[in-house]
Protein backbone atom coordinates (compact mmCIF):
# COMPACT_ATOMS: atom_id res chain seq x y z
CA UNK A 1 0.00 0.00 0.00
CA UNK A 2 1.53 3.29 -0.74
CA UNK A 3 1.16 6.29 1.53
CA UNK A 4 1.37 9.70 1.52
CA UNK A 5 4.65 9.44 3.97
CA UNK A 6 6.66 7.06 1.54
CA UNK A 7 10.09 8.52 0.34
CA UNK A 8 10.42 9.12 -3.30
CA UNK A 9 13.56 6.40 -3.26
CA UNK A 10 10.94 3.71 -1.80
CA UNK A 11 8.54 4.71 -4.44
CA UNK A 12 11.10 4.35 -6.90
CA UNK A 13 12.38 0.86 -5.80
CA UNK A 14 8.61 -0.03 -6.32
CA UNK A 15 7.50 1.13 -9.55
CA UNK A 16 11.09 -0.78 -10.67
CA UNK A 17 9.39 -3.28 -9.31
CA UNK A 18 6.42 -3.21 -11.53
CA UNK A 19 4.04 -1.37 -8.82
CA UNK A 20 1.71 1.09 -10.88
CA UNK A 21 0.51 2.40 -7.49
CA UNK A 22 3.83 3.94 -6.70
CA UNK A 23 4.77 5.34 -10.32
CA UNK A 24 1.09 7.16 -10.13
CA UNK A 25 2.31 8.13 -6.63
CA UNK A 26 5.92 9.19 -8.13
CA UNK A 27 4.64 10.81 -11.19
CA UNK A 28 1.73 12.91 -9.55
CA UNK A 29 4.25 14.05 -6.75
CA UNK A 30 5.95 15.78 -9.03
CA UNK A 31 4.56 16.00 -12.41
CA UNK A 32 3.41 19.75 -11.78
CA UNK A 33 6.75 21.03 -10.65
CA UNK A 34 8.28 19.27 -13.53
CA UNK A 35 6.33 20.61 -16.31
CA UNK A 36 6.69 24.40 -15.20
CA UNK A 37 9.96 23.69 -14.80
CA UNK A 38 10.33 22.47 -18.48
CA UNK A 39 7.94 24.66 -19.60
CA UNK A 40 10.33 27.82 -18.91
CA UNK A 41 13.11 26.72 -20.08
CA UNK A 42 11.90 25.71 -23.70
CA UNK A 43 8.55 27.85 -24.36
CA UNK A 44 7.01 25.69 -26.18
CA UNK A 45 4.15 23.69 -24.23
CA UNK A 46 3.70 20.37 -26.00
CA UNK A 47 7.28 20.06 -26.02
CA UNK A 48 7.55 20.79 -22.54
CA UNK A 49 5.14 17.63 -22.34
CA UNK A 50 6.81 15.75 -24.26
CA UNK A 51 9.87 16.20 -22.59
CA UNK A 52 8.33 15.40 -19.18
CA UNK A 53 6.93 11.88 -20.71
CA UNK A 54 11.20 11.46 -21.89
CA UNK A 55 12.23 12.32 -18.24
CA UNK A 56 9.78 10.43 -16.80
CA UNK A 57 11.02 7.25 -18.86
CA UNK A 58 14.56 7.95 -18.35
CA UNK A 59 13.61 7.67 -14.83
CA UNK A 60 12.20 4.44 -15.23
CA UNK A 61 14.71 2.95 -17.53
CA UNK A 62 17.98 4.64 -16.03
CA UNK A 63 18.87 2.44 -12.65
CA UNK A 64 22.09 4.94 -12.16
CA UNK A 65 20.22 6.87 -9.31
CA UNK A 66 22.07 5.98 -5.82
CA UNK A 67 20.11 7.35 -3.10
CA UNK A 68 23.46 7.53 -1.06
CA UNK A 69 24.59 10.61 -3.43
CA UNK A 70 21.89 12.61 -3.09
CA UNK A 71 18.36 13.01 -3.27
CA UNK A 72 15.64 11.43 -5.69
CA UNK A 73 14.04 15.43 -6.34
CA UNK A 74 17.93 16.81 -7.35
CA UNK A 75 18.09 13.69 -9.78
CA UNK A 76 15.09 14.01 -10.96
CA UNK A 77 15.71 17.81 -12.01
CA UNK A 78 19.41 17.27 -12.99
CA UNK A 79 17.73 14.83 -15.30
CA UNK A 80 15.19 17.07 -16.52
CA UNK A 81 17.41 19.86 -16.80
CA UNK A 82 20.22 17.51 -19.02
CA UNK A 83 16.78 16.53 -21.54
CA UNK A 84 16.31 20.31 -22.20
CA UNK A 85 19.83 21.12 -22.88
CA UNK A 86 20.19 18.03 -25.17
CA UNK A 87 17.22 19.61 -26.98
CA UNK A 88 18.57 23.05 -27.04
CA UNK A 89 21.57 21.47 -28.62
CA UNK A 90 19.91 19.20 -31.32
CA UNK A 91 17.17 22.86 -32.02
CA UNK A 92 20.59 24.93 -32.66
CA UNK A 93 22.53 22.14 -34.60
CA UNK A 94 18.83 22.19 -36.99
CA UNK A 95 18.75 26.24 -37.61
CA UNK A 96 21.91 26.06 -38.38
CA UNK A 97 21.55 23.60 -41.13
CA UNK A 98 18.38 25.15 -42.15
CA UNK A 99 18.10 28.65 -41.87
CA UNK A 100 14.61 30.71 -41.18
CA UNK A 101 13.45 32.97 -44.30
CA UNK A 102 12.81 35.68 -41.84
CA UNK A 103 11.38 35.85 -38.27
CA UNK A 104 8.43 36.90 -37.43
CA UNK A 105 7.57 40.23 -35.88
CA UNK A 106 6.71 40.32 -32.60
CA UNK A 107 3.42 41.29 -31.33
CA UNK A 108 3.14 44.55 -29.94
CA UNK A 109 0.78 44.02 -27.25
CA UNK A 110 3.25 41.04 -26.13
CA UNK A 111 6.29 43.52 -25.40
CA UNK A 112 3.91 44.89 -22.35
CA UNK A 113 3.01 42.05 -21.06
CA UNK A 114 4.30 40.75 -17.73
CA UNK A 115 4.95 37.34 -18.78
CA UNK A 116 7.62 38.99 -21.57
CA UNK A 117 9.03 41.04 -19.43
CA UNK A 118 9.60 38.20 -17.16
CA UNK A 119 10.95 36.63 -19.53
CA UNK A 120 13.08 39.34 -21.13
CA UNK A 121 14.36 39.84 -17.84
CA UNK A 122 15.57 35.99 -17.28
CA UNK A 123 17.45 36.50 -20.72
CA UNK A 124 19.54 38.73 -19.50
CA UNK A 125 21.04 36.88 -17.36
CA UNK A 126 23.89 34.62 -16.87
CA UNK A 127 23.36 30.47 -17.83
CA UNK A 128 24.21 29.86 -14.59
CA UNK A 129 21.76 32.25 -13.01
CA UNK A 130 18.89 31.14 -15.08
CA UNK A 131 19.46 27.32 -13.83
CA UNK A 132 19.42 28.70 -10.36
CA UNK A 133 16.04 30.86 -10.23
CA UNK A 134 14.36 28.01 -12.29
CA UNK A 135 15.04 25.43 -9.72
CA UNK A 136 14.19 27.10 -7.07
CA UNK A 137 11.08 28.65 -8.00
CA UNK A 138 9.80 27.01 -10.96
CA UNK A 139 10.64 23.80 -9.44
CA UNK A 140 10.38 24.42 -5.93
CA UNK A 141 13.89 22.61 -4.84
CA UNK A 142 15.49 23.49 -1.41
CA UNK A 143 18.67 24.83 -1.51
CA UNK A 144 20.41 21.48 -0.60
CA UNK A 145 18.69 19.71 -3.59
CA UNK A 146 19.65 22.83 -5.47
CA UNK A 147 23.35 22.25 -4.48
CA UNK A 148 23.30 18.45 -4.91
CA UNK A 149 22.62 18.90 -8.75
CA UNK A 150 25.25 22.15 -8.84
CA UNK A 151 27.63 19.54 -6.82
CA UNK A 152 28.74 22.76 -4.26
CA UNK A 153 27.73 23.90 -0.74
CA UNK A 154 24.31 24.89 0.31
CA UNK A 155 25.48 28.12 1.56
CA UNK A 156 27.06 28.37 -2.01
CA UNK A 157 23.77 28.23 -3.67
CA UNK A 158 22.07 30.59 -0.95
CA UNK A 159 24.98 33.26 -2.17
CA UNK A 160 24.53 32.43 -6.07
CA UNK A 161 20.98 32.94 -5.82
CA UNK A 162 20.72 36.07 -4.13
CA UNK A 163 23.16 37.34 -6.48
CA UNK A 164 20.89 35.89 -9.21
CA UNK A 165 17.38 37.52 -7.86
CA UNK A 166 19.18 40.56 -7.45
CA UNK A 167 20.32 40.60 -10.84
CA UNK A 168 16.46 39.77 -11.88
CA UNK A 169 14.87 42.11 -10.11
CA UNK A 170 17.35 44.94 -11.55
CA UNK A 171 17.03 43.70 -15.14
CA UNK A 172 13.25 43.43 -14.30
CA UNK A 173 13.12 47.40 -13.16
CA UNK A 174 15.30 48.43 -16.22
CA UNK A 175 12.73 47.35 -18.48
CA UNK A 176 10.04 48.72 -16.56
CA UNK A 177 8.26 45.68 -14.95
CA UNK A 178 9.04 46.30 -11.71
Amino acid sequence: MIHRGTSDEELLEAVRGGDLRAFDALYLRYERRLFGYIRRMVEDRTLAEDLVQDVVLTVLRDRSFDPSRGRFAAWLFTVARNRCLQHERRAAVREQAVPEAGAAAPNPEALVDRHHQVRTAMAGLTDAQQQLLLLKQVGELTYREIADIHGVAEGTIKSRLHAATKAFRRRLAEIGGG
